[in-house]
C-alpha cells in the first residue's frame, strides 16, 4: 500500500513527572504536542472556539507546509519542505529556524520536556530544543519515518522517545536525555501510521491489516489483532480508556477492547478508506474518509449519529467542546457536533493540513508555504 505523503501525515505538552508521566493525558489544555493533540492521539482539544473564527496572523514560510503544526509552551512549532523546521511565537512571529538540507523531515513533529522531535526521509529521529532550535541528538531506525514521535514513561523516572520505522514496523525507544536506545521490538509489517500510549501501552495499526499492542514496562508486543480483510491501517490510533479507535483501507472504523484483544464494534458506513485518525470524546467517535464525508459515531455502539460532505478528502478531525473542526481540501470547516451542520467555513488555500486547535486558536499548514491562526480577535 503505497499513499501519497499528504494522506499519510494526515498522519506541546510540557512533560511533567507524575500524572502525565504515567500515560493518562486525554484530553490537551493549553498545549497541541502532537498532530492529533495529546499522546493519546484522540483529538480532543480543552478549549472552545468562536462560532465565526477571524483569522489572526499568517506566517508566510515560502516553504510547502505538509504537516500539523503544533503548539507547546507558548510556541508554535512547524516543518516545510526542504528539511526545515520553524518556531514561532502565538502571534506568528519567528523565533528560530533550522535546515538540514542533507534531508527532508517526513513526519508530524512532537513536543515533550522542552524538545521537538521529528523523524526524517532518511529515518532519523532528531531532538531539537525547544527554546533554540539547537540540535540536541539524532538516532538512526533504518528506513524512513511517516508517523509521529511519542513519548513513554520509562523505569527510574526516566522518559522515552518512541518512533516506527516505516519499512517493518519495529518500535525503537531511545532515551530522550541521551538519544540512545533503550529497546527495539521486532517487524510487523509496514507502518504507515502513528502509535498512541496511554496507560503504560503503546498501540500502533500496519498493513497487516491489524492492531499492534505493546507494554512498555516489558518492552514487548502483547497481542496482535486482526481487524478484517483489506482493513490495512495508514494513519493513527487514538486512545480513549481501555478502547482504540482506528480508521482502515476498506473504510471500516473500528472500536478495539486493548485489555482484552478483541474488536468491540465495526462500522462500516463508508466505502471509502479512512486513513484519517479519529477524534473520541466521552460520546462520540468522528472520524473522515476519502469519500468526501465527515463521519460522527455512537462512542457506545458504533451507530452513526451524522455525516457531513466536505466535497474532498477530509483531514483528521478535532473536537473542541461542542464542535468539529476540519480541514477538507483547502478549506477549513467549523461543525456542530450534536449534528454535523456547518457553523462556519473558510477557504485558506488550495490544500491544507489537518488542525491544530489549542488555546481558543486554530492552525493549519497550506501548500503554499504559510501557517495561519483563527480565533477570536481580542479588543483594543
Amino acid at each position: 500500500m503505497n499513499r501519497p505523503v499528504f494522506y499519510l501525515l494526515l498522519a506541546g505538552l510540557v512533560f511533567i513527572p507524575g500524572k502525565e508521566a504515567a500515560g493518562q493525558n486525554t484530553t490537551v489544555k493549553s498545549d497541541w504536542p502532537t498532530y492529533h493533540g495529546g499522546y493519546s492521539l484522540n483529538g480532543v482539544a480543552d478549549t472552545t472556539l468562536p462560532d465565526s473564527p477571524a483569522r489572526l496572523w499568517r506566517f508566510k514560510a515560502g516553504y510547502r507546509v505538509d504537516a500539523t503544526p503544533i503548539l507547546a509552551g507558548g510556541r508554535i512549532f512547524f516543518t516545510a519542505a526542504g528539511g526545515r523546521l520553524y518556531a514561532l511565537d502565538t502571534r506568528g512571529r519567528k523565533k528560530w529556524r533550522v535546515n538540514i538540507t542533507e534531508d527532508a523531515f517526513t513526519a508530524p513533529p512532537m513536543h515533550t520536556a522542552g524538545m521537538v522531535l521529528v523523524g526524517s526521509r532518511k529515518g532519523r529521529l532528531l531532538a531539537f530544543e525547544a527554546a533554540t532550535g539547537k540540535r540536541r541528538w539524532e538516532y538512526h531506525v533504518g528506513g524512513s519515518i511517516l508517523g509521529t514521535a511519542n513519548r513513554v514513561a520509562l523505569a527510574g523516572g526516566k522518559q522515552g522517545i518512541i518512533v516506527i520505522s516505516q519499512i517493518n514496523g519495529a518500535i525503537h525507544c531511545v532515551d530522550s536525555t541521551t538519544g540512545k536506545n533503550v529497546w527495539k521490538t521486532g517487524a510487523v509489517d509496514r507502518c504507515d501510521g502513528s502509535a498512541s500510549v496511554l496507560h503504560g501501552r503503546i498501540v500502533m495499526g500496519s498493513c497487516a491489516s491489524a492492531l499492534h499492542v505493546f507494554l512498555v514496562a516489558k518492552a514487548k508486543k502483547t497481542a496482535d489483532i486482526p481487524l478484517g480483510p483489506e482493513c490495512q491501517v495508514a494513519g493513527g490510533v487514538a486512545l480513549s480508556g481501555g478502547l482504540a479507535f482506528v480508521g482502515t483501507r476498506s473504510g471500516n472504523v473500528c472500536a478495539v477492547d486493548v485489555a482484552a484483544g478483541k474488536i468491540v464494534w465495526t462500522a462500516r458506513d463508508s466505502e471509502s478508506e479512512a486513513f484519517t485518525t479519529p477524534a473520541v470524546d466521552e460520546k462520540h467517535v468522528v472520524f473522515g474518509a476519502d469519500d468526501g464525508n465527515v463521519f460522527c459515531l455512537d462512542r457506545t455502539r458504533g451507530r452513526k449519529l451524522w455525516q457531513f460532505s466536505t466535497g474532498e478528502s477530509p483531514s483528521s478531525p478535532v473536537i473542541a467542546a461542542n464542535r468539529v473542526v476540519v480541514s477538507s481540501g483547502g478549506v477549513l470547516f467549523l461543525l456542530d457536533r450534536a449534528n454535523g451542520r456547518k457553523v462556519w467555513s473558510a477557504r485558506v488555500c488550495d490544500r491544507i493540513t489537518s488542525p491544530a486547535v489549542a488555546s481558543g486558536m486554530v492552525l493549519v499548514g497550506a501548500d503554499d508555504g504559510t501557517v495561519t491562526a483563527f480565533g477570536r480577535k481580542k479588543r483594543t
